[in-house]
């Protein structure tokens, strides 16, 4: 969720730092991340790879801290940083075995 002024609530940050992608769906997930996705560049997911471009606003930065404290997506996911704010993330794709 987006709190009044924009910016994601310690709720939404606590639901990204925990995220498993061993045991909740992924897609779920990554729908429930680009909803609260505000006042940056529009996220972009497409063939399992998702874009994400902070614009250096402060809210977006603290979405990413929150990712990088999930310290099992990073290690996945993570696949470049750019200058600018600019996040890959690839193959994003179900680790639950189905």
């Amino acid at each position: 969720m987006i709190s009044e002024d924009g910016y994601p609530t310690p709720d939404t940050l606590d639901r990204i730092r925990n995220f498993n992608p061993f045991e909740e769906d992924l897609d779920i997930f990554i729908e429930y991340l680009m909803s609260n996705w505000v006042n940056g560049y529009p996220a972009e997911f497409k063939d399992g790879v998702l874009k994400l471009s902070t614009g250096g606003w402060s809210g977006c930065e603290s979405v990413i801290k929150a990712l990088q404290d999930n310290e099992v997506f990073w290690m996945l996911f993570w696949y470049s940083t750019t200058c600018g704010g600019h996040y890959e993330f690839r193959d994003l794709v179900d680790k639950r075995g189905k």
